[in-house]
């Protein structure tokens, strides 16, 4: 059974997140970047995915505007991967998102780059998520950035429902 609660405290989130990060060296390689990354989930909404007491995996969140939830990272080390844990993440983190803007977005390496991103890609595919836009250099060339986007649905489903009849 996977449980998800959301942390709060700063220290706690950077431990959790450190120990995912560093399981995953194929995303998250570069030991720079790592430390950002692991300093900065400090001031985001962070749920680490728990199986039993292992830590499994995490996802943050934060606010790019007034009208979108942005995913900084949805991390599931590597011995729990295609087991349906980075789904129960995404879902947490729309339930939350959804109180305050209407739309998700992640940004990721475009397809055709590196094969770990690419399932990535298919990942966010999967889950409901559009290609926006690719940014070529927003990275860097070795890098161009695909930002996903999906439409968070703010109402009950049998409103929408009869939105679409």
């Amino acid at each position: 059974m996977i449980v998800i609660e959301e942390v709060k405290e700063e220290k706690q989130k950077m431990m959790l997140v450190a120990e995912v990060l560093r399981d995953l060296p194929e995303w998250f390689g570069i030991s720079e970047s790592t430390q950002a990354y692991i300093e900065g989930a400090a001031d985001l909404q962070v749920w680490p995915a728990y199986q039993e007491r292992d830590l499994a995996g995490f996802i943050s969140l934060s606010y790019s505007s007034e009208d979108c939830a942005e995913i900084d990272w949805l991390a599931v080390k590597k011995c729990y991967h295609r087991a349906g844990i980075g789904s129960q993440l995404l879902g947490v983190l729309e339930k939350s998102a959804r109180q305050k803007a209407s739309y998700l977005q992640v940004k990721t390496v475009a397809p055709g780059h590196y094969p770990t991103y690419d399932r990535t890609n298919a990942f966010y595919q999967a889950q409901g998520f559009k290609k926006l836009e690719i940014f070529p250099e927003l990275w860097d060339k070795s890098n161009p950035c695909l930002i996903w986007v999906k439409k968070l649905w703010n109402f009950p489903l049998t409103k929408k429902l009869k939105m679409l009849k």
